[in-house]
């Protein structure tokens, strides 16, 4: 668990040379081939999923009820759907614009409900396992680590 903790702090201080990073190439797609476009969200996307795994393996090893591992798979499922809504929005929007703006109206409304959500999410596992601390605890290594299944 520790390796797993380490690999998301060195992610973190990546996040913002990757943003930039990934900047640059959408401005470059857009200015020399749009299509472009799809490939980078479409990794933007597997980075979405890779990075809610890890959250979903570190929280999993912070609690044995079988509850919370439900709820950490329901959260998961949640990041996929984040990722396909993502991919999905940029095909459309490239390919066929009119369905591109409803699944865009439809990915704007997700993403305001993402903090919501979020908050949903903490207090059930909270209602489960009071003692379970937050990911970010976790991550900013304020909780030491958690009972090994």
């Amino acid at each position: 668990m520790a390796q797993d903790v380490k690999w998301m702090r060195r992610m973190r201080r990546y996040a913002v040379p990757i943003l930039i990073l990934y900047v640059t190439a959408m401005i470059v797609a857009l200015l020399l081939e749009k299509m472009w476009l799809i490939p980078i969200m479409a990794s933007v996307s597997v980075i979405i999923v890779v990075m809610g795994y890890q959250e979903m393996r570190i929280m999993w090893r912070m609690t044995k009820h079988p509850k919370a591992h439900r709820m950490l798979i329901f959260q998961y499922v949640f990041e996929w759907v984040d990722a396909i809504l993502l991919t999905a929005l940029m095909v459309t929007l490239l390919t066929a614009e009119d369905f591109g703006l409803v699944i865009g109206l439809f990915f704007g409304i997700w993403g305001v409900l993402s903090p919501i959500r979020q908050k949903w999410f903490t207090k059930q596992l909270k209602q489960i396992d009071p003692e379970l601390p937050t990911y970010e605890e976790v991550i900013e290594g304020s909780v030491l680590n958690g009972p090994s299944i």
